[in-house]
């Protein structure tokens, strides 16, 4: 993997992602759609197709989340395989405690702003009659949601496998794609490359051909832009693959690659679909991995954005379902200056309570890892002999 100082551009492409999630569900909730717009008659400029444009790119943020996802976490997996470093409860431990440390927090809040919304607006706006208005809100009451099993299923990451996805929190739908693609094709990895116990490869067989028969065929097909970032990872460590990316040429390919791969993804006509734009994206990141870092400022608010990306994402959606149905829902307006300020008040109350949720929790993944890890065997499974 490259050197800290060289993932500035990598940090801010997370962190970027992270708000195109969030800059596409508020202006869902202020702004009128672009189809409403055009059928009443009202005359857009660049600037506006611009805005709708740029704010209509959250799902192919999520899946440059995936792509970076497997550049970082698998990447490092599939290294650690290779070298004979790969400690399974000590990975797992790791990938739970980043994930659970904002997912448990999170379910807890979602089910209480939920419930304050339905005491609010005694039940209006949460009970399925805004699904026609708003193309991400639920179609029944929302408390059937709220079940404890269903708490539970979010928790195990089962959310649109077998258990819908808790309350209001629409973005939890990638998290159990994410979680599953950290098991699956690490352990296929290490089954195919580690040199292990014949009982530890039958177990492992027998584990990796149950999560294939027991999770859904999209799950795993869409798990191919996760193994595609770890071997575009893999490749970076190459030195002569990493001295190609830094050519000129490859960085204006890299930069016409992914602003084209965005553009093609919202063609009405084309419809590029998700597997070649994380493929797309997944061969742009070791450019970006091997761009020199800009440091100062840049390196800051790349590193500050990456680090908040997950509790942003994660945690924007209820809290601004919230003050939307309990505050102007359903109106919805065309482009103004008015609507323009409500849409950046938006914005920033959401970056600040995951900024606050963030320095609760997230920021002390570490520190509560590192307390796991202390706790854990040191014995590596991953191999049979030393």
């Amino acid at each position: 993997m490259p050197s800290k100082s060289r993932l500035d551009h990598l940090d801010m492409l997370r962190g970027f992602a992270a708000f195109l999630v969030l800059a596409e569900h508020v202006r869902a909730y202020t702004f009128q759609s672009y189809a409403e717009l055009s059928q009443a008659g009202v005359q857009t400029g660049v600037f506006v197709k611009a805005f709708y444009f740029s704010t209509g790119l959250g799902h192919q943020a999520v899946i440059i989340f995936f792509a970076l996802s497997g550049f970082l976490v698998g990447g490092k997996a599939f290294s650690e395989i290779l070298n004979r470093q790969f400690i399974w409860s000590r990975y797992i431990a790791r990938r739970l405690t980043r994930l659970w440390i904002v997912i448990i927090p999170i379910l807890i809040l979602t089910l209480l702003l939920d419930t304050i919304g339905l005491k609010l607006t005694s039940g209006e706006g949460c009970d399925g009659s805004y699904y026609n208005i708003y193309f991400f809100c639920p179609n029944t009451l929302i408390e059937n949601y709220h079940s404890l099993l269903i708490f539970f299923g979010n928790l195990a990451f089962l959310q649109t496998i077998y258990v819908p996805i808790f309350g209001s929190n629409v973005p939890m739908w990638s998290l159990a794609n994410e979680f599953w693609y950290y098991i699956v094709f690490p352990l296929a990895t290490w089954l195919g490359l580690a040199r292990i116990s014949v009982i530890s490869r039958t177990l492992g067989i027998f584990i990796l051909l149950f999560l294939l028969i027991a999770l859904p065929r999209w799950l795993l097909e869409v798990g191919v832009i996760w193994v595609a970032g770890a071997v575009a990872a893999w490749c970076t460590q190459r030195q002569a693959f990493a001295n190609f990316t830094r050519s000129t040429f490859m960085r204006l390919g890299a930069a016409t690659l992914l602003i084209s791969a965005l553009i093609l993804s919202r063609a009405p006509t084309i419809e590029l679909g998700d597997l070649a734009l994380g493929l797309a994206v997944a061969l742009v990141l070791p450019v970006l991995a091997n761009l020199p870092s800009l440091g100062g400022t840049y390196a800051t608010l790349a590193r500050a954005s990456s680090e908040i990306s997950y509790t942003l994402y994660l945690t924007h959606f209820p809290f601004l379902t919230l003050i939307v149905v309990t505050g102007f829902a359903p109106v919805r307006l065309p482009p103004s200056m008015a609507v323009a300020g409500l849409y950046t008040a938006l914005i920033l109350s959401a970056i600040i309570w995951a900024a606050v949720l963030w320095w609760c929790f997230e920021r002390n993944t570490d520190r509560v890892y590192s307390w796991i890890a202390s706790k854990l065997p040191v014995y590596r499974i991953s191999t049979s002999e030393k």
